[in-house]
């Protein structure tokens, strides 16, 4: 997975340096922040893209693990919000001016396995013996 976050990284700059201009979807999550404005109803249905340039953000950085912290711009007044964007939320890259798009398939298994786990954690049978630790763990 890491992998994927340093192609994403690198191929970033690369079209925002070549071409001005980046686009990145986002999908909905409570580890991502989009300042005081969040994400409407539809952003957190269908997720956001949020287009990067050289004028609408400003101090962009990627942590060590992959996720994004920056001041973005948003609307047609170009409102700065402070943004916090998971790595496991960030889905896809692309730019029509390039012509290319980079998605991340690894997401797609976590979200699979996690929709597993949960239908999984669901089905209790009714006689079983199984003693949780979640009262243990700290």
């Amino acid at each position: 997975m890491k992998n994927q976050i340093k192609y994403l990284q690198n191929l970033f700059y690369d079209i925002l340096s070549d071409y001005g201009r980046v686009f990145m979807v986002v999908k909905y999550s409570g580890r991502t922040i989009i300042g005081n404005r969040g994400f409407t109803d539809e952003e957190k249905e269908k997720g956001i893209i949020l287009v990067f340039n050289n004028k609408n953000h400003r101090s962009l950085q990627w942590t060590e693990d992959g996720s994004i912290v920056a001041t973005l711009a948003f609307g047609g007044n170009n409102k700065m919000e402070k943004c916090f964007l998971h790595c496991d939320d960030v889905v896809a890259l692309y730019s029509p001016d390039a012509k290319l798009k980079f998605e991340r398939w690894d997401l797609w298994d976590m979200e699979d396995s996690f929709k597993e786990s949960k239908t999984l954690k669901n089905e209790n049978p009714p006689d079983s013996k199984i003693v949780s630790l979640d009262k243990f763990r700290k």
